[in-house]
């Protein structure tokens, strides 16, 4: 379910003796994360939506925690370099997609508030927060598609947002692109240019 970029060289690397291109590919494919971080890096648009900014407090595209970044792995072989990452939700930040909701809905967190509750209760899940704040002496209400808590003197604040959906627009971040092309082109042509003259 996640998502790999791969470059493979042509028919000629085949008839290059076996194992002369993987010390080139092993560069490539560790080259090819570094591309990809430098696309997660430069903040790929569109901006954040509004919940998600307010969430995150800031407008950095495929930047929360680090997951993303930290999960891109190189791969090769003989004759390819690749760089993949097997998160889930990999795919739909690369390629956009909407997410449905059960018949109770998308429970998105409401503010940064929310976040610090999830790490203060080590909660995963919305049903998992709840639960542990009711613990706590919280208590709830749902009013359309908002979430209050509330404790003691503390004013009520919304938890979560409730939605049917939500799209997630495409940022691809795993691609070769035109400075990508030049770098590895030189690469290649260097190294079969080298093996091919020690075959002479």
């Amino acid at each position: 379910m996640g998502v790999t970029v791969v470059k493979k060289v042509g028919e000629l690397s085949k008839r290059l003796q076996n194992g002369s291109l993987e010390p080139t590919m092993r560069r490539l494919s560790k080259y090819l994360v570094s591309s990809a971080e430098r696309k997660i890096n430069s903040d790929i648009p569109p901006e954040n939506a509004p919940l998600t900014q307010a969430v995150k407090q800031g407008n950095r595209t495929l930047r929360d925690n680090g997951t993303l970044l930290s999960s891109i792995a190189p791969q090769n072989g003989s004759n390819w370099a690749s760089a993949n990452t097997n998160l889930v939700y990999a795919r739909i930040m690369q390629y956009g997609g909407t997410i449905n909701g059960k018949s109770k809905g998308l429970w998105l967190p409401a503010s940064e508030k929310t976040r610090a509750l999830y790490r203060r209760y080590n909660a995963q899940k919305p049903s998992e927060l709840v639960s542990a704040m009711k613990g706590d002496g919280y208590s709830f209400a749902r009013i359309k598609n908002a979430f209050f808590a509330r404790r003691g003197k503390e004013g009520p604040f919304v938890l979560f947002v409730i939605k049917r959906s939500v799209t997630i627009p495409a940022r691809p971040f795993l691609y070769i692109d035109e400075r990508d092309r030049q770098y590895i082109d030189r690469e290649i042509t260097k190294a079969l240019k080298k093996v091919l003259g020690e075959m002479k």
